[in-house]
């Protein structure tokens, strides 16, 4: 296929997705009514109870208030925006206030989320609301709350897409990116956020040229957007941007002291790096939808080790952004213990529903001889030697080291995994508050993930 020939391939499988993923005319008119009922909503309750003089304005933001969201996006995101005068107690109460009213005026059902502030989520119908307060800063000034910064990133994005009319092309890459599994900077996804496709986009100037400039990436990739010059009055090479250590780099038009693409994992990077490469070099639709699944469904359709998963009750009221770091961080304290004991692991994995946390190991290894050869220091250590023979009595020399035949510990893994749910190893291996592993059940014969059912298990 020559280049022209496959440039209009190209073009036609975007112009199939497009249509496919883009919001009609009156999903998005539906949306911006309701938008605008429920901004109207919060002013009216705000006046009735003599609340206006603490706040600025009311706006919505998100991809839906530029255009840039996806078919069936149902999310609709308003912040009131407070006086920066205003105490925290008094911005939180006023919020909780009349953002239940709002929703519950409209017909809706709310629940209060946290975030740094308390703020109201419900929904009115088939959409998803978020009221969220911030307060109100201008260009450069320094945040009071993380929220802060969200108006102006909208406001960033809006005029600069004014200028570039880009919209198609960030839902591409937002497609392309959920098609991946990579899609979302939340601490269990790790991937590119709403917010880093639009500013790719922008920066490299479409879906396209984005794919083919990320086959140039490489780790502690730096993108400075043009924009961002002209904003601070900086010339390039003259000013000394903040060093960050993460696999992606992408400057914050809004707080340059910010990587937006700081939760974006080196695995999901390097994904990303790869699956450009592969379409532009056999583009096909299959890439926009659930490829990741297809894929892995593909790997897993194979012969496997021993499979073990850990199943731990979850509190429900603790959210995602807490429970994935601490069961990454349980799951590294045994994968080291494992190690320690020669366990050979293949693959490992964390999964949680509202209900239970699941972490899986597959093992190549899984049973050992009972004896193992303890390695010692070398014969010229007179000191380490002498402690060396002093703890253990079967020793000899190999090559120029001390060593020692040992009775393993654990020759078989369930005798690890159950002082491990006993509790025995609790000096050796961290427990996080919301993810013990005391108590919890051991599973055979499964491998957990977000895209297979738990079905015919049972405990060991």
């Amino acid at each position: 296929m020559d280049l022209k020939t496959k440039s209009k391939y190209i073009n036609n499988i975007l112009d199939e997705v497009l249509l496919d993923i883009s919001p009609s005319n009156n999903e998005e008119k539906e949306e911006k009514i309701l938008s605008n009922k429920i901004i109207e909503e919060l002013y009216n309750i705000l006046h009735r109870e003599n609340l206006m003089d603490l706040i600025v304005d009311i706006i919505q933001v998100g991809s839906t208030a530029r255009g840039t969201n996806l078919k069936n996006d149902y999310d609709i995101d308003i912040f009131v925006r407070f006086k920066k005068n205003i105490d925290r107690d008094l911005l939180k109460e006023t919020i909780l206030k009349v953002g239940k009213k709002a929703i519950e005026n409209l017909g809706g059902k709310y629940q209060i989320e946290y975030a740094e502030h308390p703020y109201i989520s419900g929904n009115i119908g088939k959409y998803e609301i978020d009221i969220v307060p911030c307060y109100k800063l201008n260009w450069m000034e320094k945040i009071i709350s993380s929220v802060d910064r969200t108006p102006l990133h909208n406001e960033f994005l809006i005029n600069t897409l004014k200028k570039h009319p880009l919209h198609d092309d960030i839902r591409l890459l937002k497609k392309f990116l959920k098609g991946l599994g990579i899609y979302g900077s939340d601490l269990k996804s790790k991937g590119f956020s709403g917010y880093l496709c639009e500013l790719l986009i922008i920066h490299y100037g479409g879906f396209i040229n984005t794919l083919i400039n990320a086959q140039r990436w490489r780790m502690g990739e730096k993108i400075i957007l043009d924009e961002i010059y002209g904003l601070y009055n900086i010339y390039k090479n003259s000013y000394k941007f903040k060093g960050f250590d993460d696999p992606l780099i992408v400057y914050d038009p809004v707080d340059l002291n910010r990587n937006v693409a700081a939760a974006l994992s080196k695995e999901n990077f390097c994904k990303f790096i790869f699956y450009s490469h592969q379409f532009l070099k056999n583009p096909s639709k299959k890439y926009f939808y659930n490829y990741n699944k297809k894929i892995i469904e593909k790997v897993n359709n194979r012969n496997k080790g021993m499979l073990i998963t850990l199943c731990i009750k979850r509190n429900n009221e603790i959210v995602e952004d807490i429970i994935y770091p601490q069961m990454e961080k349980l799951q590294r304290s045994i994968n080291k213990l494992l190690m320690e004991n020669n366990f050979e692991i293949i693959e490992y994995g964390i999964y949680a529903n509202e209900n239970m946390c699941y972490l899986s190991w597959e093992f190549l290894v899984w049973e050992l001889p009972n004896v193992y050869i303890k390695v010692g220091p070398p014969v010229f250590s007179t000191k380490g030697i002498d402690n060396f023979i002093e703890k253990y009595e079967r020793y000899f020399i190999k090559d120029c080291n001390i060593c020692a035949y040992v009775d393993r510990k654990y020759p078989n893994i369930y005798l690890l995994f159950k002082d491990i749910l006993s509790g025995k190893l609790k000096g050796k291996i961290k427990y996080p508050k919301y993810v013990s592993p005391e108590g919890a059940t051991i599973y055979d014969n499964i491998f957990v993930n977000q895209y297979f059912s738990i079905i015919n298990i049972g405990s060991i």
